[in-house]
């Protein structure tokens, strides 16, 4: 009797489903490395907590990546990717919230500007909620990068490009408001706006008002030189 056993390259899989394979663990492994990077910080995390956290054998953790710098680093434009799509979002929000105005009125106009300044730090002030809300480990991955001092010269250089885009994003609304400094006024409410983060995520919702549109508040009048209206005291 024949034997009609399968041929042993029969259930041998395919170049390219090897190479889906290959793909979907060196994303599990990236994957991984952000939410380990949001619990521990960048200096807790090794691979063996990668791969645990991943559940992909630890040598697949030095086979795609040449060093633990290499996995951070190629990790940060992982994160990057996905946190592109929510900047221009909300930029894309502030642009097309200020087209709606007239040029000169932003630069003149003082009720139009006071307007303006107080949607825009109600629209920033919604943007740190819902990531707080639904996006705490890209947020947590986020400002582990930006605060960190001790970092690769090569991922430091990729941080910093990254938020130089940011602060160009925001630029813009600062020039339209006519800011003479704008990338310096841009750099200095992106800064409130992470340190804001960084509370929020130490804090149980609610997130009060007096800390976010308080103090974004604030600050976008202090940067955008927003005139407070008159009040006249009927009683003197």
């Amino acid at each position: 009797m024949r034997d009609h056993a399968p041929s042993p390259t029969a259930a041998r899989p395919t170049g390219r489903k090897l190479q889906r394979r290959g793909e979907e663990s060196r994303r599990r492994i990236l994957d991984a490395t952000l939410v380990q990077i949001a619990k521990r910080g960048l200096h807790g995390i090794t691979h063996r907590s990668i791969a645990s956290e991943a559940g992909v054998p630890l040598s697949l953790t030095t086979y795609f990546f040449s060093s633990l710098s290499d996995l951070v680093g190629q990790a940060f434009d992982h994160f990057v990717e996905a946190a592109a799509k929510d900047n221009v979002a909300v930029l894309s929000q502030l642009d097309g919230y200020l087209a709606g105005f007239d040029a000169e009125a932003l630069l003149s106009d003082a009720p139009v500007r006071r307007r303006v300044c107080a949607d825009v730090t109600v629209l920033l002030c919604g943007f740190i909620r819902e990531q707080a809300a639904n996006n705490s480990v890209g947020l947590a991955v986020e400002l582990n990068f930006l605060s960190l001092y001790r970092l690769d010269p090569e991922i430091r250089a990729r941080v910093v490009a990254y938020r130089e885009g940011l602060v160009g994003g925001i630029a813009g609304l600062a020039r339209m408001m006519g800011s003479t400094q704008p990338r310096i006024d841009a750099s200095l409410v992106l800064s409130v706006v992470h340190r804001l983060q960084f509370e929020v995520m130490n804090l149980a919702p609610p997130w009060p008002e007096s800390l976010l549109e308080a103090e974004l508040g604030r600050m976008l009048e202090l940067v955008l030189r927003i005139e407070a209206p008159i009040v006249v005291d009927g009683g003197s």
